[in-house]
């Protein structure tokens, strides 16, 4: 979904471009540049929204807004991008664009969303690099690491393909314990499902007898925490797209990519 902020539901192609500027900035993002064009809202010509260069915080994600949109709002085209956006510090480059979109609003004006409801034609993608996964999970396993008093020195990422919509993950660690360097590996698989969310499952921890024993103590909980765990991987997105065709692919980047309307 999208964000919407304002004392009153948007009326002009100008007031809604304030109020999606507005909802963005309440969960921490400001966008590079919000484009509305078309004066006879809610018919629009165009509706462009450029995220590049925003953080998003974990504990800063958008709620579903409950209930159905009312208020109908329709863009020729529509564009929502960032070249990249950081999740966790991470670089995710992300583009969704279609053509003939029908959107709803809903919720409170403080507290509203804008949904696309359909399009005549649209896609998604999503792509990050393996080296950009390697700096997420040092930074991750670090900060569960020094709480220990285990120093985690490199991690090193291989993704295999497991099907159209799925992979398999080792994830290498070496760490420092008092003056000795030692070895773990995390493994697990990724799934995407229908809406374009993540399921991490098949949780293991391996390696060195001493440090995985260290290790998981502190790292065995947060396994059991992620497994199963569903990764919205397009939290800021319209919304209510019914996507088809969803590939995956892990050469030589991690790619994801769907398409939806028609």
């Amino acid at each position: 979904m999208l964000p919407l902020v304002a004392e009153t539901h948007p009326t002009s192609t100008d007031e809604l471009v304030a109020a999606l500027r507005r909802g963005f900035e309440s969960h921490g993002l400001t966008p590079r540049g919000i484009i509305g064009e078309g004066a006879a809202f809610p018919q629009m010509e165009k509706l462009s929204i450029d995220l590049t260069g925003t953080h998003v915080a974990k504990d800063n994600l958008p709620s579903t807004i409950p209930g159905d949109g009312t208020q109908k709002v329709t863009a020729d085209d529509f564009e929502l991008f960032a070249e990249p956006i950081y999740f966790l510090g991470a670089p995710l480059s992300v583009r969704i664009a279609a053509s003939k979109v029908q959107m709803t609003i809903a919720g409170t004006p403080k507290d509203g969303s804008l949904k696309l409801e359909n399009a005549g034609a649209g896609t998604v993608s999503v792509q990050t690099t393996v080296k950009a996964l390697e700096g997420l999970l040092l930074s991750v396993v670090s900060e569960l690491a020094e709480k220990q008093g285990v120093t985690v020195k490199e991690t090193k990422l291989t993704l295999n393909q497991e099907g159209p919509r799925a992979i398999t993950f080792k994830a290498e660690v070496t760490a420092k314990v008092f003056i000795m360097s030692a070895s773990l590996a995390l493994t697990g698989r990724l799934d995407v499902d229908d809406s374009f969310n993540a399921r991490l499952s098949g949780l293991g921890l391996d390696g060195d007898p001493m440090v995985t024993s260290l290790a998981g103590g502190f790292l065995r909980p947060r396994l059991q925490q992620l497994e199963g765990k569903i990764i919205p991987l397009l939290a800021f997105s319209p919304g209510g797209m019914k996507l088809r065709n969803i590939q995956v692919s892990v050469k030589p980047d991690l790619q994801l990519h769907a398409q939806f309307g028609g």
